[in-house]
């Protein structure tokens, strides 16, 4: 008699995985025990709690692209499914599917975090829930689980949240508004706003609207914010985000010319855009004036900068400060070693990457990355186009 083969050892093991969440959700949720099935036959596994009939709450292994993930389906056959990374745990899948089964037979909305795909409360959920309470449509919330679907319910596509976009709410009002409120671990809260006639977004000053002054750095602090009143000024609407404010697109940057662009002007068209708020034009060999800022630029297109350089940047910027050490802002054409990378994350630099034919401004280090625009279109994900 010959060995099983790989497929049939795997095939094995995926029935023994969905065995034992039949089992634990059973054991776990005695009041949903009877309504609890195991499709063990295939060709697809999965476990049910039914509902009336033979609808119910579907637990799955599905192929989105070129990914399998877990899915959670319900009987409306054309709603997006709820999507979990590949390596969640057991007791989050069965409680997400618990607590799906629970409220639709209750005939109530998901209990937070689980209604917006999220094992553990954090700041983004508290947030979603305030935005539900003042009427506002919540699309997605992205904190633990960065895996979601959009697109349509009958061949839903899937996304996946890079970590250096922080932990985010991307929410649209009555009226047509779409915002994305996210938090990071180093600048805080970021909100923008998205712009539909440009095909960008804008970001809003949250130190000035909520305190009536603005930080030269991007961001709020997260222990400064109360997620309260960030609930209350988004639902105030744009009418209260923009006395005084400017929301202007961002990353739209473009050259002036067919012959290359001021390299001055992409600076400053761009990073005030971003949240650097004291950043102004440069005199005499200055790149570009600022009280808190030292503007560095570097032409190592053919070269990625060391650690030691940036280091050495690093100390001039601090020393450039009459008051109090400036913290450096590096603009170059090259790239940055992984070593570099990390200095300039600890030494709280931001490095950009400008393209040579467009004056376009990207992020090179993590701490840059935390303070660009939101990457994506909303209305991809269903969001509305106001």
């Amino acid at each position: 008699m010959g060995f099983p083969t790989g497929d049939t050892l795997a095939a094995h093991g995926k029935w023994l995985y969905f065995s034992g969440l039949e089992q634990e959700l059973r054991e776990r949720h005695p009041e949903l025990a009877h309504r609890v099935f195991f499709n063990s036959a295939g060709p697809l596994l999965y476990v049910k709690v039914r509902m009336s009939g033979e609808s119910g709450i579907v637990l799955a292994i599905c192929r989105l692209g070129h990914a399998e993930t877990w899915t959670l389906t319900g009987p409306e056959p054309d709603g997006l499914p709820s999507v979990w990374a590949p390596g969640t745990p057991r007791e989050v899948l069965i409680e997400a599917l618990a607590a799906q089964a629970t409220a639709r037979l209750a005939g109530v909305p998901v209990a937070s975090p689980w209604r917006w795909d999220e094992s553990e409360r954090s700041e983004v959920t508290e947030l979603a829930d305030l935005l539900v309470e003042h009427g506002i449509t919540v699309r997605r919330v992205v904190a633990g689980n960065r895996w979601f679907a959009y697109g349509s319910g009958y061949a839903p596509e899937l996304d996946i949240v890079e970590s250096a976009q922080g932990n985010l709410v991307e929410a649209e009002s009555p009226g047509g508004v779409v915002v994305h409120a996210s938090v990071t671990p180093h600048l805080g809260w970021l909100l923008d706003r998205y712009l539909p006639d440009l095909s960008a977004w804008g970001r809003v000053d949250l130190n000035l609207a909520l305190w009536g002054r603005s930080r030269p750095t991007p961001g709020m602090p997260s222990p400064q914010a109360d997620v309260k009143q960030i609930a209350e000024l988004i639902a105030g609407g744009p009418d209260t985000w923009t006395q005084d404010i400017q929301l202007a697109p961002i990353g739209l940057y473009t050259p002036p010319t067919p012959f290359g662009f001021d390299l001055e002007e992409a600076v400053l068209a761009q990073l005030p855009l971003l949240g650097f708020s004291d950043l102004k034009a440069g005199d005499g060999d200055a790149l570009v004036q600022s009280d808190t800022y030292h503007v560095v630029w570097r032409d190592r297109e053919s070269k990625t900068l060391s650690k030691p350089e940036v280091e050495r940047l690093n100390g001039v910027a601090a020393a450039a400060g009459t008051e109090r050490p400036k913290r450096l802002i590096l603009i170059t054409n090259g790239w940055l070693s992984r070593p570099a990378a990390a200095f300039a994350d600890q030494a709280g630099a931001f490095v950009f990457h400008i393209d040579p034919d467009t004056g376009r401004l990207d992020a090179v280090n993590p701490l840059a990355r935390e303070a660009m625009p939101p990457r994506s279109d909303p209305r991809k994900h269903g969001a509305g186009a106001s």
